[in-house]
């Protein structure tokens, strides 16, 4: 079970570097702008795959603990 906790939060973690989740607004604006859009799509899609297997190995995690 701490295994699915841990792995959730490195999954959330990464999906927040990739979405510029803990940039100020000057950062994140700069960093569009100095960025390709193909770079963009490939952070989005990392982003967003690793948030919905972060979220779904917390969900693993809550629904082994009541089960055991």
């Amino acid at each position: 079970m701490n295994f699915f906790i841990y792995c959730g939060i490195a999954l959330l973690f990464v999906s927040g570097l990739c979405f510029g989740a803990w940039t100020t607004g000057s950062q994140q604006r700069g960093n569009f702008h100095s960025e390709y859009e193909k770079e963009r799509n490939i952070k989005k899609k990392i982003g967003t795959w690793s948030a919905l297997v972060g979220v779904l190995s917390f969900a693993l995690a809550g629904l082994m603990s009541l089960v055991s």
